[in-house]
């Protein structure tokens, strides 16, 4: 089979899993990145967009880790801060390195890009930390 062809397979099937991701019901942030870039399609509007949305999922992290502190025994909340902690250098050492490709881009339309890239680093985290209180209250 020619290279080409499992490119395309592989395409394929990584698109369907990311449509069947997409029709699920959306979040409230996310709901409201789609509004407001709607209404500000330009590309600092879409840089405010995203960084508003950026600010929501971050205040999402926190409320999140502070609520799953409150669940977690002594043991789960060491070891949870312990992750939090590393996951802070990641983050920063996730941002530096966008800033590295990105700054090396040419043109207006990569600014929202690494905006909307920063935020995917923290709304995974706070989809993450609320997979983890989701578990403690189905106790």
């Amino acid at each position: 089979m020619k290279p080409y062809y499992v490119f395309f397979i592989a395409f394929f099937f990584s698109s369907a899993l990311v449509f069947s991701q997409e029709t699920a019901e959306k979040h409230p942030i996310d709901v409201a990145l789609d509004k407001c870039i709607d209404k500000n399609p330009s590309t600092q509007g879409m840089v405010g967009c995203l960084d508003e949305a950026y600010k929501k999922w971050d205040a999402e992290l926190n409320k999140n880790y502070k609520a799953l502190t409150l669940k977690m025994v002594a043991k789960q909340k060491a070891a949870l801060l312990a992750a939090q902690r590393k996951w802070i250098e990641y983050r920063d050492l996730e941002f530096k390195a966008q800033l590295s490709v990105y700054e090396t881009m040419e043109g207006t339309m990569f600014q929202p890009m690494i905006v909307n890239d920063r935020m995917e680093v923290v709304k995974k985290r706070a989809l993450d930390l609320k997979s983890y209180l989701d578990l403690f209250e189905m106790k």
